[in-house]
């Protein structure tokens, strides 16, 4: 999309403001600006849009030419089509994610699953459907028992350390890794290496040697067993360009967001008046800034004295996700996705919008996506060798496959990917507000009781939102508490 037109007349428009800004404001309402793209921009730009339509005049700049953040696609040279860097699924936990994609009229964009299948390659499949007629968290325990590469004595194990789980709270594991209170739990090496990892290195994209327990609590109790449907897995129907970078930006424009992008944002005024200077443009007077970048690309642009350990949120620990794209010659599963276990390969993806491709030839060639999380060894293995693992693992859990011609692979690694939701990140991860009344934070990095998820994203934005309403004396932008627990539930889990 060619944005020059819609730059020029903002930036004439931004000028003629700045010159009479007592005068222009109570026709316009107060300026915000939103430096960054990604889910937390757009979900700032949304909540406070929706809540005060006409208070507000907001601009999201994205420096790339596209938004989403993270959340983005590559250009397949082959076909042209868009290609996510890694698979994003949401769980049925993510309710404020899914109450975005709703108020901006895309809740039917994504595909719901209520049942996994966990593959290892010395069992049989195992499916994983939670039952929809029990309590939370009784609807777990044939689930959990269907695991068929447990054994019985380490479904034991779990059971009882699901339920000490359920009665410790968030507080008591902060300074704890999950590896020191599983074992401290009574979980043996293989019980962890075939269940605890499993789950977490997936859900949390870091190793349960390095992360916060109260962050895999936040998995298993938020994400598995609070609510029936929690565990639910939500996969976009569409690649994410299409998604998050079209969709939904052009829903938030409704509201009357502008967005430009391709706006690298250079610096931060503060005198004589506050304003956002780009690369290429005039400085953009604000009333109020709100910063929604990674938390990496923040030393340049945040005030250091109007946040606590700035330093060291710039240069919080990272892990890397690596997706493994292959293109074989024809289908040899029909399954949308599967877990892998025992395997270097984590997760398995088919295309599910394959069969609606409207591309001549596409039909002559398969998509497949694997992905392996905290991928810290195998960025190290080069790539044909890990190329043959992979491809020797799909053959071991499909056999199918083994009369397929792999036609072309590529293999995309971030490696600044999740940041690493250690006990030490969790005690330094700041709130939206800051010590100056017109900056506020949003990106997932920030306290928002979430991991590195889109759903931690959208809840940054809103609560990046909320502290700016509640500066003008509007009141507070409240996210979603998650799925409502029932009775049980509640008497269960503290």
């Amino acid at each position: 999309m060619n944005h020059s037109s819609e730059k020029t007349a903002t930036s004439d428009s931004v000028v003629e403001g700045a010159t009479s800004d007592r005068q222009r404001q109570p026709m316009r309402g107060k300026r915000v600006v939103i430096i960054g793209g990604g889910l937390a921009g757009l979900s700032a730009a949304e909540a406070i849009k929706s809540a005060f339509p006409d208070r507000f005049d907001v601009t999201l700049l994205e420096a790339k030419q596209v938004v989403g953040g993270r959340a983005g696609s590559f250009n397949d040279p082959a076909t042209g089509e868009a290609v996510d860097y890694c698979q994003h699924v949401a769980m049925g936990c993510c309710t404020n994610l899914i109450s975005l994609l709703e108020r901006c009229g895309l809740d039917d964009q994504l595909n719901r699953y209520r049942k996994l299948v966990f593959l290892h390659p010395d069992h049989p499949p195992s499916p994983f459907a939670p039952a929809r007629w029990l309590p939370a968290p009784l609807h777990l325990v044939n689930a959990f028992g269907s695991m068929r590469f447990l054994t019985l004595a380490q479904r034991r194990e779990v059971r009882r350390a699901m339920l000490r789980l359920f009665q410790t709270t968030n507080e008591k594991l902060r300074d704890q890794t999950a590896a020191e209170w599983l074992v401290e739990n009574g979980q043996s090496p293989a019980t962890i290496r075939d269940f605890w990892d499993v789950i977490l290195i997936s859900a949390l994209g870091e190793r349960p040697t390095v992360v916060s327990m109260s962050a895999a609590r936040k998995v298993f109790v938020d994400g598995f067993a609070g609510a029936v449907g929690a565990s639910d897995v939500l996969v976009p129907k569409q690649p994410l360009a299409e998604l998050f970078g079209r969709k939904l930006r052009a829903a938030i424009e409704r509201l009357g967001v502008r967005v430009l992008t391709g706006k690298t944002v250079k610096e931060l005024i503060r005198e004589p008046e506050i304003a956002v200077r780009t690369q290429s443009g005039d400085p953009i007077p604000a009333d109020h800034v709100i910063m929604a970048v990674p938390w990496f690309a923040i030393s340049n642009l945040l005030p250091a004295e109007l946040v606590p350990d700035a330093a060291k949120l710039a240069d919080l620990p990272v892990s890397p996700i690596s997706g493994l794209h292959l293109w074989f010659d024809r289908q040899f599963t029909d399954q949308d996705h599967a877990v892998m276990v025992g395997t270097v390969s984590q997760w398995m993806f088919r295309q599910p919008w394959e069969e609606a491709s409207e591309v001549p030839d596409r039909k002559s060639e398969h998509y497949y996506q694997i992905v392996i999380s905290a991928s810290h060894d195998t960025r190290q293995m080069d790539r044909k060798s890990l190329l043959e693992t992979v491809v020797g693992e799909i053959h071991q859990a499909y056999p199918k496959a083994r009369d397929a011609k792999l036609l072309r692979y590529r293999v995309v690694t971030d490696p600044k990917s999740v940041f690493s939701v250690r006990p030490e990140v969790e005690r330094i991860r700041p709130p939206a507000q800051t010590k100056a009344a017109w900056f506020h934070l949003a990106g997932d990095w920030t306290a928002t009781g979430w991991p590195a998820t889109m759903e931690g994203a959208v809840i940054s934005g809103r609560n990046a939102a909320s502290s700016l309403c509640s500066q003008e004396g509007l009141g507070e932008i409240a996210s979603e508490d998650g799925l409502p627990r029932g009775i049980l539930a509640n008497w269960l889990i503290r």
